[in-house]
Order: C-alpha cells, then sequence, then structure tokens
C-alpha cells in the first residue's frame, strides 16, 4: 500500500489556500500533566493558584518549579523562592500552599534561607543570621531583578 503525498495533492493544497494557511503548520503535544493549562497561567500571574506543596518540585538550580514554570510558593506567611528545608517539610506533609509568578502581598516575609541556599548577592547562611547583611537584601528585593537570573515561564 503506497501513502498519498499530501504535500503534492492539488485538492488538499487547494483546501490549504482557501483556509488562509499560507504556511504547513506542525503539531506540538501539550501535555497538561507537564505543562502549565492557560487557566493555571493565569492564576500563577496573579499569585492565586491554590495547590499541594507535593505538585512543586526543585529544579538543578534548587528553584521551585510547577509543571514547566518556575514559581515562588506562599505558605502562612513566607514566601519561598528555593528548596529549604522549610519547603521541603511542606512538600513531604502535602500541605496546601498557593504560588505564583509574579508579585505577592508585601504583608508575606521573604524566606532567608532560600536566598541563601541560592546565594542570592553573597548572602550565605552565616549572613543570613546577620541583620546588617541580610537587611539591604530583603529590603531592596526585587522579583524582576530575580527572573533575570532565574527565568520564571518558560523553563528551558
Amino acid at each position: 500500500m503506497k501513502l498519498l503525498d499530501f504535500l503534492d495533492d492539488p485538492a488538499l493544497n487547494l483546501l490549504r489556500r482557501q483556509m488562509g494557511a499560507d504556511y504547513l503548520g506542525d503539531f506540538q503535544l501539550f501535555d497538561p500533566q507537564k505543562q502549565l493549562t492557560y487557566a493555571e497561567r493565569e492564576a500563577l500571574e496573579l499569585g492565586q493558584l491554590h495547590t499541594s506543596a507535593s505538585h512543586t518540585r526543585a529544579l538543578k538550580d534548587k528553584t521551585l518549579a510547577l509543571k514547566n514554570s518556575r514559581v515562588w510558593l506562599q505558605a502562612d506567611d513566607r514566601i519561598h523562592l528555593a528548596h529549604c528545608d522549610e519547603v521541603q517539610h511542606l512538600r513531604n506533609q502535602g500541605q496546601n500552599i498557593h504560588c505564583g509568578t509574579h508579585s505577592w502581598s508585601r504583608q508575606a516575609e521573604l524566606c532567608l534561607d532560600c536566598l541563601a541556599l541560592l546565594n542570592y548577592q553573597g548572602l550565605d547562611a552565616r549572613r543570613a543570621r546577620r541583620p546588617e547583611f541580610y537587611q539591604p537584601i530583603v529590603e531592596e528585593f526585587s522579583l524582576a531583578e530575580f527572573q533575570r537570573y532565574y527565568p520564571f515561564y518558560p523553563l528551558i
């Protein structure tokens, strides 16, 4: 049995032109188990995606990801950017958290252990215990600047 060469079929090419499809397309598989849906991306942008911490994962650079996007997560009043001990505990317990990719409530406190784990702006575990070192970093923290080093979406 010989298959038709669909690129040379005059009837299909006519139909393609009538549809306004100038170029041949390509198929890309979308897997909602591994890729964010549009609704999830919208919720992440608003910082309102509620999920179990066990659905997140730690990337090689120790940042946090949900499916194919880096995220921050909030548990209680702490914002986490990395897989610190507290996040590991949250994931093991499967606790409910909410996460996002854009700004968060300024009432929430940025986790110093996460910043130290990432060695963000030279902050390490020793310096994270001294207010004169960590306060300027926390006060001047910019998520946009952080995302320059750790792009959130899409993960490559």
